[in-house]
């Protein structure tokens, strides 16, 4: 579908860039593009100060990854000497996550990925959009959402690496990954989200996912 043009946001015209980041793409262009698409996460075996801060993020090692396969409707599985079978599939889909850009794609790009021409939608960066709040937890969306929130941590599935205990990575890491999803298919089908505030309260905000 090479020849389906990309609506881009006033924000595109208002920097140097030639490439258009993901808040200058009008999401429904995306969406037009792809038919399918592949929610990402993945864990590390070492934290961000272990590298020298995140500035060095390229730097992290990958433990697991983890997706969601809209075509196939699959959770899979992804060990550090696999990746190479995660980034092919990532350059025939949309390629859906939160924080991606920040995080996931920079330590995968690491590990060959080419962001080139990559089709990418962070439900983080588009929520910034569209409320003007800088680093949105993904459980501040989960629970209001969802009413549930991730299992566990960052940190804690470092120590579950240093331990071994790969079988509790991959089980955090398909849950966040099945809560980034069903935010995701929540949000195109009834086209908004809910943000859970401290004092309990949620807030809703209309998104175009579709």
């Amino acid at each position: 579908m090479s020849n389906v043009r990309v609506r881009l946001n006033p924000s595109y015209w208002k920097h140097l860039n030639a490439v258009p980041f993901s808040e200058d793409i009008v999401p429904s262009s995306l969406f037009l593009k792809n038919r399918h698409y592949l929610v990402v996460d993945l864990e590390t075996q070492n934290l961000v100060q272990d590298v020298g801060g995140w500035g060095n993020v390229d730097q992290l090692k990958i433990s697991v990854a983890c997706a969601y396969d809209s075509k196939t409707n699959e959770m899979l599985t992804f060990l550090e000497n696999e990746i190479d079978q995660l980034n092919a599939l990532c350059e025939q889909r949309l390629v859906v996550g939160y924080n991606i850009r920040g995080f996931d794609l920079i330590i995968m790009q690491a590990y060959g990925l080419d962001l080139k021409g990559l089709d990418v939608f962070d439900i983080m960066y588009d929520l910034q959009t569209l409320t003007r709040q800088k680093y949105l937890k993904l459980e501040t969306v989960a629970q209001g959402t969802l009413n549930a929130g991730k299992s566990a941590d960052g940190l804690m599935a470092v120590e579950w690496w240093k331990k071994g205990e790969i079988d509790k990575i991959i089980h955090y890491c398909k849950q966040d990954v099945k809560v980034t999803a069903d935010i995701f298919e929540y949000g195109r089908k009834n086209g908004l989200v809910k943000l859970r505030r401290a004092e309990g309260n949620d807030v809703e905000v209309k998104v175009n996912w579709n």
